[in-house]
């Protein structure tokens, strides 16, 4: 049987930017954890379950920190209009 290796969590959740559905996978953990298990045919441990987690979090609030930071020009440059 072919085994895959588990990829780096931080890249594999910045290919998403939808910051609600991420927020969908972090509020239904069990099914994110067994959608990934069938996805790389490999059972997750509890210390995968950690690292998947904790970079979906940091995926989480990277996009947050874009989100206020593209408000924040955005009133900045009305403002700068006035």
């Amino acid at each position: 049987m072919y085994k895959h290796t588990l990829p780096d969590w931080e890249k594999y959740w910045a290919n998403f930017d939808d910051k609600n559905l991420l927020l969908q996978k972090a509020d239904n953990l069990d099914e994110t954890l067994q959608l990934i298990e069938k996805e790389f045919d490999k059972k997750l441990l509890s210390g995968d379950h950690m690292m998947i987690l904790d970079a979906l979090d940091d995926r989480i609030d990277e996009l947050n920190r874009i989100e206020t930071a593209k408000r924040t020009v955005v009133q900045t440059n009305l403002f700068e209009n006035v």
